[in-house]
């Protein structure tokens, strides 16, 4: 299962509804509910330090990814025209933690990138949760 989803951020209210596209496809690719909570506040967390809706303009991207391996969740924030956050502030030592990958990059022209990644854990899924749930 491959799914991808970009939402243009200009204002605080898409920075909403890209938490709850990541939050879905979260639950999608498998993730228990405090996994999906994790994911979807590191995204919120990342997209401030960026500025996203506030300062600047962007896009979160959004894809779950599934080779056949281990799921997992990649959230790209991209803000652009001449973004300079500070990104060694609070808000991304909150999102370090909630993550498994976070890599921040310049890009062409004056653009800043930042990309989290979120693998499913070997425990029980939202889906089998789900099953077993449902079969009581």
């Amino acid at each position: 299962m491959n799914e991808s989803q970009t939402i243009p951020v200009r204002t605080e209210f898409d920075v909403h509804v890209a938490r709850m596209h990541v939050r879905t496809l979260a639950r999608a690719a498998g993730f228990d509910v405090t996994e999906q909570a994790r994911i979807a506040m590191a995204t919120s967390f990342l997209a401030r330090a960026l500025g996203l809706g506030e300062v600047y303009q962007g896009q979160v991207s959004v894809d779950c990814l599934d080779d056949g391996g281990t799921p997992c969740v990649r959230v790209v924030c991209t803000a652009v025209d001449g973004a300079t956050s500070d990104l060694t502030s609070g808000a991304l030592a909150d999102t370090r933690w909630l993550v498994d990958e976070l890599t921040i990059e310049e890009t062409p022209p004056n653009n800043l990138k930042a990309t989290l990644v979120k693998w499913v854990t070997q425990g029980e899924s939202y889906a089998q949760h789900s099953m077993h749930t449902r079969r009581r």
